[in-house]
């Protein structure tokens, strides 16, 4: 009988040391997706599942091999204590080093605490996640020729990545416009920017002749992230449109002399069959002599 007792007594503690873990029951990132060099918060809302209070709960991210780092803060946060079913949360400031890549990385947390008559308890050993995105920042403007009114002509985007991260799959699109109609292809694939690096895309235009002088003209950009987020987006460069004479009077296209040289050259040819003519002419009568 006192064999089954104690037998009964260890099961009994087994099952409280089973069931007393503290448990993380939620994550979250603020912002869900992190960038380099990027400060966050780290929220963690740890679950006591006794039905007994637990004392001196202390929280512990293990940062040594990650690519983050508390800021202003600590890597460790104490509670003091977390009564039975009930819950609580612990924040940590962190921040992303500058030159981690882009991915999902695990932090590695350690939950200490005691039990209500004072044993200290086998140590929680959790992980959670945090994504690192490097995101790309595009930027367009216009860097085309000059534009007349009522003629072809092409309007060249230039294309920046401003941001930390690649931009991959990227296409240009033309928006329609009244003033400027698409002469070619309103839609370009680029591929591949990479960060800080550059691009352009050419488009054949006609601009009509009652187009405003000044346009905002739409470019519609298309491309993913590292992550393989698809990322749509509208920006406007702001063009300028010209009449022929106002183009010339700026000094913005050379003034079209093809008539004039024509015409000198037609009165140089019948100059010359004059004089040739006169000359003729005159032999002839020298010879009649």
């Amino acid at each position: 009988m006192k064999k089954i007792l104690i037998i009964l007594a260890a099961l009994f503690l087994l099952q409280i040391c089973l069931t007393s873990a503290l448990t993380i029951d939620s994550v979250i990132s603020n912002p869900q997706e992190v960038q380099p060099g990027e400060k966050f918060s780290l929220n963690l809302k740890i679950e006591n599942n006794l039905n007994e209070e637990v004392k001196d709960v202390v929280i512990s991210l293990d940062l040594s091999e990650t690519f983050f780092a508390p800021y202003q803060s600590s890597n460790e946060v104490r509670i003091d204590n977390i009564n039975g079913d009930d819950n609580e949360k612990a924040n940590f400031d962190l921040i992303a080093s500058s030159d981690a890549i882009s991915g999902t990385y695990t932090i590695p947390v350690t939950i200490n605490y005691d039990h209500a008559n004072g044993t200290h308890a086998t140590p929680e050993e959790k992980v959670v996640g945090v994504i690192i995105n490097a995101k790309p920042n595009i930027e367009v403007s216009y860097e085309g020729s000059v534009l007349v009114k009522g003629t072809s002509g092409k309007v060249t985007v230039k294309i920046v990545n401003s941001g930390l991260g690649d931009a991959k799959f990227l296409s240009v699109g033309l928006s329609a416009i009244n003033g400027i109609q698409a002469t070619g292809s309103n839609k370009i694939y680029i591929g591949n920017i990479d960060s800080n690096d550059f691009d352009s895309a050419d488009f054949s235009v006609f601009v009509k002749a009652d187009s405003p002088s000044s346009i905002s003209l739409p470019i519609q950009l298309t491309y993913s992230d590292s992550r393989n987020n698809q990322i749509t987006k509208e920006e406007n460069i702001l063009i300028k449109t010209y009449t022929q004479k106002e183009a010339i009077g700026l000094g913005l296209i050379n003034k079209n002399n093809t008539f004039l040289i024509i015409i000198s050259i037609v009165g140089v040819i019948i100059i010359f069959l004059v004089y040739r003519r006169i000359r003729k002419k005159n032999r002839n009568k020298r010879n009649g002599q």
